[in-house]
């Protein structure tokens, strides 16, 4: 049972967690402001730009009341808007519109495709990935093999497989994208494709690529076929579990990975959030204290966010030495801190999260730097305090882009 102060520190953790998400983006939506850039659409590629639906809804009303100000090469950064509010038709209308203007730009014709495509013109997006594609964008590739599958013509995808299957080691689109093109033919399967593609994928490279949909996708399909998955890339499906609290899924595996290969630090790390989440906080400490004796110097965070979520001080005694001088990740911290003003007399833990690498976006975040206020009153008499202190007073709270 999680009391009071931990269901604050979730709630210190999630407002943390979107402020430091917020500070990490290069391109936030403050880039819809900057008209004179809009014709440069290089520079609107990046989702996290249009990730905010306030910000895409007051550079339409800024358009809708003077369109004339907005030059047709400007229009693309609009149709990302019109398309986030899921007014297709203007997306359509505009997009024809900057087409026109700029017919050589090869990533608008894949997004005129996708608007068509959203407006069940199945063939006309076809088409116009076919033309994005000989044009020489090759990402039109997943998204035309998608639009085949999508109308039960996926032996369409087949003069393209060679180069999904290269695009499939590093994009979870792609590796799905195979991996659905195996699975047309419901009476035989082509097993042998997908061993092939999963033993190529690159997990790093396909985590980084990973949308929640993708993950869902994959995650069917590995419920459907887990009994020929290769087990190094289980870890992927173990991720997709763990998001969707598929615990039983997840455990499996993980458990596929570490059967195979018992020092594999991420898998190791994966149990360990999943015997935390069935309730075996012991286990899951077991775990990724492995992970960290194997060399993985992240697991430290990991066991001092178990610590702070169980209040196990034997879960502290486990990692406490190596977190003296390690890199812990700045929303563990912040757990740290709310967690030693609230839970008795802890210093030890309240000066370790407020001091050392990584410690100084804690005090740019206006709720964690309340904490530390509060901490310093509580043992400020301890001979850091000063230090802490000091750093406090000289460090203004930032509001990141929104």
């Amino acid at each position: 049972m999680i009391n009071i102060y931990m269901k604050r520190i979730i709630v210190v953790l999630a407002a943390f967690a979107a402020f430091l998400a917020a500070f990490a983006q290069e391109k936030t939506p403050e880039m819809l402001k900057k008209k004179e850039l809009f014709s440069k659409t290089e520079l609107f590629e990046d989702p996290a730009i249009f990730s905010n639906l306030q910000a895409n809804s007051d550079l339409i009303s800024e358009y809708e009341s003077n369109p004339s100000a907005f030059k047709d090469d400007q229009l693309l950064p609009l149709v990302s808007c019109y398309i986030s509010l899921k007014n297709v038709d203007k997306a359509k209308e505009l997009i024809e519109k900057y087409v026109k203007a700029v017919p050589s730009n090869m990533r608008a014709i894949r997004m005129q495709a996708t608007i068509s495509l959203i407006s069940g013109s199945v063939d006309n997006a076809i088409e116009l990935y076919k033309k994005a594609y000989a044009m020489g964008d090759k990402d039109s590739v997943k998204f035309l093999a998608s639009a085949y599958i999508m109308s039960q013509k996926a032996d369409e995808v087949t003069p393209y497989l060679g180069e999904l299957k290269e695009l499939a080691k590093g994009n979870l689109e792609a590796l799905n994208i195979c991996m659905l093109y195996a699975l047309r033919d419901s009476k035989k399967n082509d097993d042998e494709l997908i061993k092939e593609v999963l033993n190529n994928a690159d997990y790093e490279k396909i985590m980084a690529s990973a949308t929640p949909d993708g993950m869902n996708t994959l995650l069917r399909i590995y419920i459907a076929k887990n009994s020929i998955w290769p087990a190094k890339a289980a870890l992927i499906p173990g991720r997709g579990a763990i998001a969707a609290e598929a615990w039983t899924v997840a455990k499996q595996a993980y458990g596929k990975v570490l059967e195979k290969d018992p020092n594999n630090v991420d898998a190791l790390k994966g149990m360990g959030v999943v015997e935390y989440r069935t309730g075996d906080v012991m286990r899951a400490a077991q775990n990724v204290k492995k992970a960290l004796d194997l060399g993985d110097k992240e697991a430290v965070s990991d066991g001092m966010m178990l610590f702070v979520r169980s209040g196990d001080s034997r879960i502290y005694e486990m990692f406490s030495d190596a977190a003296k001088n390690a890199a812990i990740i700045p929303v563990v911290r912040a757990a740290m801190v709310q967690y030693s003003v609230n839970a008795g007399d802890k210093p030890e833990i309240f000066y370790m999260a407020c001091i050392g690498e990584g410690s100084d976006l804690l005090y740019k975040d206006s709720v964690v730097r309340d904490l530390i206020s509060e901490g310093l009153k509580k043992y400020g008499e301890d001979s850091r305090a000063g230090k802490v202190k000091s750093v406090l007073d000289s460090t203004k709270a930032e509001s990141p882009a929104k």
